[in-house]
């Protein structure tokens, strides 16, 4: 039923006031506020009593339930702050056994201490520096193949690979509780029986179309995935890598952080060297070829000369010379140019290079990482009241209906 402005604000008055309808002195003093006589007031609830828009009721305000929605099916705030005043022990009941559970998890969840390291890599590591980036520009000019561009390395890459991870997850940990070394499948007691595990359940229930597994390769991907979660590396835009690490001891966080930075500096040394052993290789092939070039570009100018004095030379046999020298010089350049490029690659090959630059090592963490436990709190109380609220206002519709 569509009501005129008016109307609309009397019913709105009556939801937020209910108690004037059985208490004059209260009317009195709603209808000042609202610039109303008692009387119109008055007169206006009886019209809407009549048309059944507002039911008699005594001063019990749980016995008022206004409308949600207005004839414009807006919401009507001040209708849904009753309701919430009504059902406010609820409400905070509710909100305090939410939180008893967010107390409860608090204290039963289990207590990670993080250790983070940080590192920047050094100005040749993504570079096609020494004897490589050089040795690119001279295999194009003479139509030398097979040397492909200078590797670079990604260190989140690294960080992230399962390689690392498993290494990690099999090395054996000093740790306060296992001094003799343990590694991350037992300390995470991976490895022993559960009550009840729905994925075992599962594995049991369709294991005549599955395949066997080795049980040490099925703990080893639970303990990446689980390692998966603790380890987060973060590249700024300056360069600067940052790799945290969480751990229920502080002591094996600290050692783990140092370890991947060990195993990123060794890996990338590893494969530098290695990328440069390729590289001096390749370059002793190509000198060992042009050197053979060299050698039967020679011959054929020695034996042309010996069969052609220059006392007998014709216009054909002087070009023939020609082109013979030239053949020659092109083919001592080479050589002479990969003999030089040899000798860079060895220097290459023996020396050390600088890839990463660690600025802060991991030390072990004074306090814990998480879980916060009363942000925990806060947030279970602070939901507890969010999902109770659409429940008493659902309920209160129902009420309503019926």
């Amino acid at each position: 039923m569509t009501l005129t402005q008016h109307e609309q604000k009397i019913v709105d008055i009556v939801s937020q006031h209910p108690g004037i309808l059985d208490n004059p002195k209260l009317r009195r003093e709603i209808a000042k506020k609202y610039e109303l006589s008692e009387k119109t007031l008055r007169n206006r609830i009886a019209e809407l009593k009549k048309r059944g828009l507002i039911t008699s009721s005594n001063s019990n305000k749980e016995s008022f339930k206004p409308e949600l929605l207005n004839s414009k099916g807006e919401l009507n705030l001040s209708a849904l702050w009753n309701i919430i005043l009504m059902k406010k022990w609820f409400i905070l009941k509710s909100s305090i056994g939410v939180s008893i559970l967010g107390i409860i998890y608090a204290l039963v969840a289990p207590v990670y201490f993080s250790s983070m390291i940080s590192m920047y890599p050094a100005g040749d590591l993504g570079s096609g520096g020494g004897s490589l980036g050089e040795f690119q520009g001279l295999a194009k000019t003479f139509g030398i193949g097979g040397l492909g561009p200078a590797p670079s390395y990604n260190i989140p890459d690294i960080v992230n690979s399962r390689r690392l991870k498993k290494n990690i997850v099999l090395k054996k940990w000093e740790t306060v509780q296992y001094p003799d070394g343990i590694d991350l499948i037992q300390f995470w007691e991976l490895d022993e029986p559960k009550l009840f595990s729905l994925r075992t359940w599962l594995l049991k229930l369709v294991k005549n179309n599955s395949f066997d597994t080795d049980t040490i390769k099925v703990l080893t991907n639970e303990a990446i995935i689980e390692l998966d979660n603790l380890i987060k590396t973060n590249e700024e835009v300056s360069g600067l890598i940052t790799i945290s690490v969480l751990m229920q001891e502080p002591q094996l966080a600290a050692d783990i952080a140092n370890y991947i930075s060990e195993f990123v500096k060794d890996f990338i040394s590893i494969e530098q060297h290695r990328e440069a052993v390729r590289n001096k290789n390749f370059i002793l092939r190509q000198m060992k070829d042009a050197k053979v070039q060299l050698e039967i570009s020679e011959d054929e100018l020695t034996i042309f000369r010996k069969n052609n004095p220059s006392s007998h030379e014709t216009p054909r046999s002087k070009m023939m010379r020609s082109r013979l020298e030239s053949g020659v010089d092109e083919n001592r350049a080479v050589y002479i140019t990969l003999r030089q490029q040899f000798e860079i690659a060895k220097i290459d090959e023996a020396k050390e290079n600088l890839h990463i630059n660690i600025l802060d090592i991991a030390e072990p963490a004074v306090k814990k990482a998480k879980p916060k436990r009363t942000l925990i709190v806060i947030m279970s109380f602070i939901v507890g009241i969010i999902a109770s609220i659409p429940y008493v206002v659902y309920a209160h519709t129902n009420e309503e209906e019926a």
